[in-house]
C-alpha cells in the first residue's frame, strides 16, 4: 500500500475542511431594531431572491420538458425508419414482379424520400439532445442565482444591521459576507458562460435540422400547381 507524508495528508484535510466552511448567516433577530426605511434594502433582496427560486422552477421545467420532447422525437425516428423499411420491400417485391420504369421510379422517389426523413429525424434527436444539455446547463445557472442572491440578501441584512447599530451584526464579518457574494458571482457567472456555449451549439444545430426537414418535406409533398377559378366565378377584392 503506498504511503503518502503525514504533512501532505494534513494539507489535504485542511483543504476539504476549509472548502466544507459553513456559509456566513447573519442573525436575523437583529432585524427587529430596524425601521422601514432600514429594512428596504433587505426587502429588495428578499423580493429579487424570490424571483430567483420563481426562475429556477421554470427551469425545472424547461429541462423536464426537453427531456419529454426528446422522447417523442425517438418515436418519430422509428416510424421514419419503420417508412424506410417498408418502401425497400416494396421496390424488391417489384424487382421480383419485372415492374415498370414509372413504378420504379416511384418507388425509389419514396425510398429517397425516406432516407431524407431520417436524416432529418436524426439531426432533430440531436438538437434535442443538445437541448437538454442546455436546459440542464440553464438549471445549474438558474440554481446558482438563487445561490447568489441568497448571499446578496445576506449581505444586505448585514449591511442594514450594521448601520442600524444592532449588535447582531457582530456575529459574522464582514470580510466572510462580502467573500460568499463573491464566490457565487464567480459561480454563476462560470455557468452562465456555459449555457451560452451550449445554446450556440444548438443553434448551429438547429439550423441544419431546420434544412433537412424542409428537404423531406419538399420530397414528401410536392407543391402543387394552382388551379385557376372557374370563369363564371365572380373575382373577390
Amino acid at each position: 500500500m503506498r504511503r503518502f507524508p503525514i504533512a501532505v495528508c494534513s494539507a489535504v484535510l485542511a483543504a476539504a475542511c476549509s472548502s466544507q466552511k459553513p456559509a456566513a448567516k447573519v442573525d436575523d433577530s437583529g432585524l427587529a431594531r430596524l425601521n422601514e426605511s432600514q429594512m428596504e434594502p433587505v426587502d429588495e433582496a428578499r423580493i429579487d431572491e424570490g424571483r430567483a427560486k420563481d426562475d429556477l422552477a421554470r427551469a425545472r421545467a424547461n429541462e423536464a420538458d426537453a427531456r419529454a420532447r426528446l422522447e417523442v422525437a425517438k418515436s418519430e425516428r422509428a416510424v421514419a425508419d419503420a417508412q424506410l423499411k417498408r418502401a425497400l420491400a416494396e421496390r424488391d417485391l417489384l424487382k421480383k414482379q419485372y415492374a415498370g420504369k414509372e413504378q420504379m421510379a416511384d418507388v425509389d422517389q419514396e425510398i429517397a424520400a425516406a432516407q431524407d426523413r431520417i436524416k432529418a429525424s436524426d439531426l432533430k434527436l440531436q438538437y434535442l439532445q443538445q437541448m437538454i444539455g442546455v436546459t440542464e446547463a440553464e438549471r445549474k445557472a438558474a440554481e446558482a442565482h438563487v445561490a447568489t442572491t441568497d448571499a446578496l440578501t445576506e449581505q444586505a441584512k448585514y449591511r442594514a444591521m450594521k448601520a442600524g447599530n444592532a449588535p447582531q451584526a457582530a456575529s459574522v464579518s464582514a470580510a466572510d459576507v462580502d467573500q460568499r457574494v463573491a464566490a457565487a458571482r464567480a459561480n454563476e457567472a462560470s455557468l452562465l458562460k456555459d449555457v451560452a456555449q451550449r445554446r450556440n451549439a444548438a443553434t448551429e444545430l438547429y439550423g441544419r435540422w431546420q434544412q433537412a426537414d424542409a428537404r423531406a418535406r419538399s420530397l414528401a409533398q410536392p407543391t402543387p400547381v394552382p388551379v385557376p377559378p372557374p370563369i363564371s366565378e365572380p373575382t373577390q377584392h
